[in-house]
């Protein structure tokens, strides 16, 4: 087994009290920097997104106000490389570099999602039991990757606030794709296949609702 020197133990302890003496007010300021960079990037999707990540359009568009900003930048890689195949996207995409899509990313995970308006209760109630026991035919309880608010956790993006469709056509993609690349994504094909298509639409319509 290695041996750490009292040297080098006393000098790593040092290092780290003296980072933590640096002020938040300093590591805040960058982020600031940073939001306020994507803010100004982000005025392109504001068409399609909304300027503050809530999308005018919910029939087209999803939401990005409150997404993780690590899962935000790895989808513009995707849309980047086109993985993730969106001629539009794609083009946003290739104009920026990765600090771009970092501050993108960050002034989008910045701001309050809202959730969409109820529509049936009925429909979002049967959507409820879907996202907290899972689906008939055994998919895993959504709430499993993506939490119990559906704030989503670790890899696993938000899904709250998402508009209906938006939402329904991601599930219909996973389902119907032949293969994915991630090992998440395949996942979640495992799982779509598992729910059927009323499944799908309630809850879809839940998961609108969530705040």
């Amino acid at each position: 087994m290695q041996q750490i020197s009292v040297c080098n133990l006393s000098y790593a302890v040092f290092f780290a009290c003296m980072i933590s003496l640096v002020p938040t007010s300093f590591a805040a300021s960058g982020d600031v920097v940073e939001i306020k960079h994507g803010q100004l990037l982000a005025q392109t999707c504001a068409a399609c997104h909304g300027a503050d990540g809530n999308t005018a359009n919910a029939a087209l568009y999803p939401n990005l106000a409150g997404q993780f900003p690590d899962y935000i930048v790895l989808q513009l890689t995707n849309f980047k490389s086109g993985e993730r195949p969106n001629g539009l996207m794609r083009t946003f995409a290739n104009s920026l570099q990765q600090s771009d899509m970092q501050a993108v990313g960050a002034y989008f995970g910045a701001q309050k999602a809202k959730p969409q308006p109820s529509v049936d209760k009925t429909v979002e109630g049967k959507g409820r039991l879907i996202f907290t026991r899972g689906s008939a035919a055994g998919a895993p309880a959504c709430v499993t990757c993506h939490g119990q608010r559906g704030h989503g956790q670790g890899a696993f993006p938000r899904v709250a606030s998402q508009p209906m469709q938006y939402t329904l056509e991601q599930l219909h993609v996973y389902r119907d794709a032949e293969k994915f690349n991630n090992p998440l994504a395949s996942e979640m094909k495992t799982i779509a296949l598992k729910v059927n298509e009323e499944e799908m639409r309630a809850v879809s319509a839940y998961l609108a609702t969530l705040p």
